[in-house]
């Protein structure tokens, strides 16, 4: 059964839905982040940081669920389409933020002694309040696999849809602003010292977070309406390297094998592969390790490839979703992401493409990665505008 990715949504530095953020992508403009100050064992330390554009104010659950049914009320799901609707949720910290404003407000009425550091922790709460509002299946997952939390979410939603359990899934990646992220990849050195993400080049020195919105809604191919049909989840797979607590083996193998079995599940080669949405952390052994296993499955002919980080940070949990409605917002426009900014392949033989490239209907690689060396790799097939090759 095919699996049709109908609507996106996005929301991140670039603009504050998935149009304006295509269009920032054009302009060929990286995005500068800002700087985040903090008090560390009274050392005052700035931390670049990629904020959402135009982010709203208001109530943060009631933000999201607007988002969500504006989804999907462009894909005119009516009453019983949203009840055979499946929710999947992917966050790296869901909703800590909250967490952390109401510990600081106790702080300063209770004092140290009283105050509790995580009086919220919301999870799979979150799946339940926006499943009720939504008027949604029972099916309500959540997904916290660090940076491979909204790109599973995907994977399993196709799952859900072609075991026949429900004939679409809402998948939501989200990764709000928040000290805890932001402090701990500081304190694993893992911050780019220049403030800014150069994957796979010579002078890669580290990551910037970002924060973002990704939602895509998914559905059988056959209650997709034709104008719709364009883009579908041919294929992925998931699998954990233990090599690291933080990265995949530099080696690429266990990476290899998860593209691998992705190709295999769409049922197509290497050699069909258009072009590659690289994870590209710019991060020194996450790119290295990705690197690696691109040679491996490509032979050394790597298809064209292009990173989006550059442009809206590493947005963790967030990431699968974000990037995948982003490519595929470029594809519909009819152009490849391309960073301008990219210098060389750091002898890694990973180039990222300088200018923007004209796309054509076929069968794109997305990659994945996370902590604990959980990797994901997804495969999208283009039909183009026409629905045919």
């Amino acid at each position: 059964m095919s699996v049709c990715i109908r609507q996106l949504a996005a929301h991140c530095s670039l603009g504050s839905d998935l149009s304006s953020c295509v269009e920032s992508l054009s302009r060929l403009e990286l995005p500068a982040p800002v700087k985040r100050h903090f008090d560390c064992s009274h050392e005052q330390v700035a931390i670049p940081y990629f904020r959402m554009r135009n982010k709203p104010s208001g109530d943060f659950y009631q933000i999201l669920i607007n988002r969500l049914a504006n989804l999907l009320d462009r894909a005119e799901l009516n009453a019983d389409d949203r009840l055979d609707t499946a929710l999947l949720i992917g966050s790296s910290s869901f909703d800590v933020h909250i967490s952390e404003q109401q510990y600081q407000q106790d702080l300063a009425k209770l004092g140290d002694q009283a105050a509790v550091s995580m009086p919220i922790v919301g999870y799979g709460k979150l799946a339940e309040t926006f499943g009720e509002s939504l008027g949604l299946s029972s099916h309500r997952y959540t997904y916290s696999t660090a940076c491979t939390s909204s790109a599973n979410a995907l994977l399993y939603a196709k799952q859900l849809i072609e075991q026949g359990q429900v004939k679409h899934a809402l998948v939501l990646g989200l990764e709000p602003e928040n000290n805890t992220s932001v402090l701990g990849f500081y304190g694993l050195g893992l911050i780019s010292p220049s403030e800014q993400m150069h994957p796979f080049d010579d002078d890669r020195d580290g990551l910037v977070l970002g924060e973002a919105l990704g939602a895509a809604l998914l559905s059988a191919a056959d209650v997709t309406p034709a104008p719709e049909q364009r883009f579908t989840l041919a294929g992925g797979a998931i699998g954990t390297d233990n090599h690291s607590l933080t990265a995949a083996h530099t080696s690429g193998s266990e990476i290899a094998r998860v593209i691998d079995q992705a190709l295999q599940q769409a049922k197509i080669s290497p050699a069909d592969i258009q072009a590659i949405k690289a994870h590209g952390t710019a991060s020194l052994k996450n790119d290295e390790a990705e690197a690696a296993a691109l040679n491996r499955i490509f032979a050394g002919a790597i298809p064209p490839a292009f990173a989006l980080k550059p442009y809206i940070g590493h947005t963790l949990g967030a990431c699968g979703a974000l990037e995948l409605a982003l490519t595929l917002g470029c594809l519909q426009t009819g152009y490849l992401p391309a960073t301008p900014s990219a210098k060389g392949d750091g002898g890694l033989g990973v180039k990222l493409l300088r200018q923007l490239k004209p796309s054509q209907p076929g069968y794109y690689l997305l990659n994945c990665f996370a902590f604990g060396g959980n990797n994901n790799a997804l495969i999208i097939h283009d039909q183009g505008e026409k629905g045919s090759e």
